[in-house]
């Protein structure tokens, strides 16, 4: 537990592949109570009363939650309807846990699972966008963004998951980024420490071949690599982190126009659809300006949207 309000333990999983659903696909990561008991002792005791007045309230929520994904997958090939009322009040459920503060990956995994499942492509990739920030080296959680993504139509061909540095964070992604930007920080001493003791010596070996100079070179460009490698790693993840601009398109429709306001005309030749991710650029009353993965953009209204970090401090 890293903090008063993040929660490490995963919630059980209510579905591991959106599109097609495995038989014993949920792989359930932790018991239903002991993550309705953690999710509580995280929380400060003013904020738990609040909002979930006793640790049976978490519980519950998390058993309805799941008993209401488990009917919607029931009724899916039958009555899609019903199962889609049933998607969305499991979906209520999590959300309730969440809003109450809690920061954990497995629900807001849980949470996009749900969405999707009921039609709401915006709020699921949200949720998935929430859920990789929290835990990056997820397999599933970048499988199941992944092919939400595919559902978005008129998605930007080029949307920032297929660049290059996407596909290498998924390689040091399996460190965590404190230990990356720990190691960064002692190459950077190691380095500084081997340039001061070089520079100390009275009579430097002359000889370019001699072993202590190759030694020497060697642990420098070691120390020169790690350091600038790892602690490159850990500076894309602090830029992709920056939630108060990223953000999602949540509903069908919406019109980028030229200005903040209504009476602006259009600026793409069509209205942006659910799940369309985006960087915020500019920020004024009711109004964002956006810029696409292919560069181009405008200003929707700020309601139509949402932002991957739920942190009001950084959203302003």
């Amino acid at each position: 537990m890293k903090s008063s309000n993040h929660v490490t333990t995963r919630a059980p999983r209510l579905g591991d592949q959106v599109d097609r659903p495995r038989s014993g696909s949920r792989r359930v990561l932790a018991s239903i109570a002991s993550l309705a008991l953690l999710i509580i002792a995280a929380l400060p005791a003013t904020r738990a009363h609040a909002a979930l007045h006793r640790p049976d309230e978490a519980l519950q929520s998390l058993r309805r939650a799941e008993s209401e994904y488990d009917r919607g997958m029931e009724l899916l090939a039958g009555r899609p309807e019903e199962a889609k009322a049933s998607f969305l009040a499991s979906a209520a459920e999590l959300e309730a846990v969440v809003a109450s503060g809690v920061r954990n990956a497995g629900l807001q995994y849980n949470l996009g699972n749900a969405l999707v499942r009921a039609g709401d492509l915006g709020g699921g990739i949200l949720a998935y966008l929430r859920a990789r920030d929290l835990a990056p080296a997820d397999p599933s959680i970048a499988a199941n963004l992944a092919h939400a993504r595919t559902l978005v139509v008129g998605r930007p061909s080029t949307a920032s998951d297929s660049s290059l540095v996407d596909r290498l964070a998924s390689w040091w992604h399996v460190v965590p980024i404190r230990t990356r930007a720990a190691i960064a920080v002692g190459a950077w001493i190691a380095l500084c420490l081997l340039a001061a003791w070089r520079a100390s010596l009275v009579a430097p070996a002359a000889d370019p071949g001699s072993r202590s100079r190759q030694a020497w070179i060697a642990a420098i460009v070691a120390s020169l690599v790690v350091a600038v490698g790892l602690g490159g790693t850990v500076l894309a993840d602090l830029v992709a982190r920056d939630g108060s601009r990223r953000g999602v398109v949540l509903e069908g429709g919406v019109v980028a126009r030229k200005g903040n306001g209504d009476g602006f005309e259009p600026q793409l030749a069509s209205p942006l659809s659910a799940g369309v991710e985006f960087t915020a650029i500019e920020r004024r009353p009711g109004w964002v300006a956006i810029r696409l993965a292919d560069g181009s953009g405008g200003w929707v209204p700020e309601r139509s949207v949402g932002f991957v970090s739920t942190d009001p401090a950084s959203s302003g």
